[in-house]
């Protein structure tokens, strides 16, 4: 066939190639597929003499074929005939080469693809291989100090001994169970230049990776002495946590070693506001503050020839103003049998105090509410029978200090018992999502008294006052699932407690 209608056909080639043989003689190697060789090893690490399979995809070609030859650095260690079906998705051809290696170390593997008829020749990139040893042997290392005495902050070589000195990898340096750093086996030795922050006593040890013909070891434990000011610890605590103006407050420094001698500076944010001398490792203040307000504390350890300075942990003060105030205790309603919610209301005189009201059951925290308008409010749901001894106990402000209501005491009741029934009607049993739908439960007798307790799928809603039998509360469901309403009566001192039968609403978005 002519060259001319060989030139025309040319970009048809990849889908005539087979039919097209006359011209491919004609163009040559000229315009052979590109390829690209991979090595694919089966791990990065192998023992001496054990299996192993290098495979070699080629990629980019047109049903490479031929073979690939795989080379241990420039030494060729075998061929394979190339075919398709590779293992890994992304390449066209394979070819697959079963050896083992006789070397312990590092060998670097390369695959060489002769190419063939329409696809160039290509010579992948080197993969590294680590070849251990099948009888690592043992390996010692010693552990040596250019000096076991050194000056705090100042420099130290550290050297680490390897036999035998063939051994290589690398030595990592500790002080106790702290990493203090690595460095590379050269020659049998390993070394690190270190210092230490503050004096004191310190037990080094070094431990040696092994390598490919060794096995790890761990040196002997090197003990240091180092001179120069030691490491200490101050911890600040305080009497109280909060102070009127004007009342005292003792701040203690505990030092750590308690063997510490010199002084601690005691400070209110950036003020030191008192020096006092540290005895059997504590250093202690007495002060007072003149203004209100939220103060942080800290202590310093000052610096001396024998021990290293410190810093404290920060605490807080709350200084209170000297106004008096008055902290009142009310329960509403007082009469409860179990099951009942009550509202707690601390009221706290000048009404102008802020901060916050804890209420206690006895020694039990049972909630925490912030006043506002000099009032703190908390429900609380009451679950055992008998006397309740209820306190609140206020936090004080920059105004006034803290104080503690009277004990109010109340008696929680079991339900009497004469049996009652609870009936429950809904507005509405279907609407669509924001509904507001009035939940009504009736009480038999209607001369029971105490509260209802309304749930929709088991989940509390709301409690709500009985007034002459019945029970009335309203509100906006949003649940589009099935919302079963239940009612149930907590009973009082003669009636006992009773659940009326479920009720389903059924809410639709309207938007449909």
């Amino acid at each position: 066939m002519p060259n001319f209608y060989c030139r025309n056909l040319f970009p048809l080639l990849p889908l005539l190639i087979l039919s097209l043989t006359g011209c491919m003689g004609g163009i040559g190697s000229q315009y052979k597929f590109s390829t690209s060789v991979i090595v694919i090893a089966p791990a990065t690490s192998v023992t001496e003499g054990q299996p192993v399979i290098l495979e070699a995809g080629i990629s980019g070609g047109a049903n490479a074929s031929g073979t690939v030859t795989f080379y241990n650095g420039s030494k060729a260690i075998g061929t394979a005939q190339v075919g398709s079906g590779a293992s890994f998705d992304s390449l066209d051809s394979y070819g697959q080469l079963s050896t083992t290696f006789s070397t312990s170390g590092e060998q670097s593997i390369t695959a060489k693809y002769s190419g063939d008829e329409f696809n160039s020749s290509s010579t992948s990139q080197a993969t590294l291989i680590g070849v251990y040893s099948n009888q690592l042997a043992s390996s010692s290392i010693v552990l040596q100090a250019s000096t076991t005495t050194p000056q705090y902050q100042t420099n130290v070589t550290l050297t680490a001994a390897i036999s035998p000195s063939s051994a290589t990898g690398t030595v990592t340096f500790y002080n106790g169970m702290t990493n203090i750093g690595n460095a590379p086996v050269t020659a049998g030795t390993a070394s690190l230049t270190t210092s230490f922050a503050a004096g004191g006593a310190a037990t080094l040890h070094a431990v040696y990776s092994g390598d490919y013909n060794y096995l790890s070891s761990t040196s002997n434990s090197l003990a240091m002495n180092i001179s120069g000011p030691l490491a200490t610890m101050t911890t600040l605590q305080a009497s109280t946590s909060s102070v009127a103006i004007g009342g005292s407050i003792t701040l203690t420094a505990n030092l750590s070693p308690a063997t510490a001698t010199g002084t601690v500076t005691f400070y209110s944010g950036s003020t030191a506001i008192g020096t006092a001398n540290v005895n059997v490792g504590v250093a202690t203040l007495n002060t007072t503050f003149a203004s209100s307000g939220k103060i942080a504390l800290k202590a310093i350890f000052a610096t001396n020839a024998s021990w290293e300075t410190s810093t404290s942990n920060q605490i807080s003060l709350f200084v209170t103003g000297n106004m008096p105030d008055s902290v009142t205790l009310q329960v509403d309603p007082s009469s409860l049998v179990i099951g009942d919610s009550a509202s707690l209301t601390a009221n706290i005189s000048p009404a102008d105090a802020t901060g916050t009201v804890v209420f206690y059951d006895g020694t039990h925290v049972i909630g925490t509410s912030s006043v506002v308008a000099g009032a703190a409010t908390y429900v609380n749901l009451f679950m055992a029978a008998g006397p309740q001894s209820l306190t609140a106990v206020y936090s004080g402000d920059t105004t006034y200090p803290s104080n503690t209501s009277s004990p109010l005491t109340i008696n929680v009741g079991n339900p009497g018992p004469t049996p009652t029934t609870t009936a429950l009607t809904l507005s509405e049993t279907l609407g669509y999502l924001g509904d507001t739908v009035t939940l009504t439960a009736k009480v038999t007798p209607p001369a029971a008294t105490g509260q209802v307790d309304f749930y929709d799928n088991g989940i509390f809603l709301q409690s709500v006052v009985l007034s002459s039998g019945t029970a009335a509360w309203s509100q906006a469901f949003w649940q589009s699932f099935s919302n079963s309403i239940t009612a149930v009566y907590d009973g009082d001192v003669t009636y006992s407690q009773s659940t009326s039968n479920s009720q389903n609403l059924e809410l639709s978005d309207n938007s449909d």
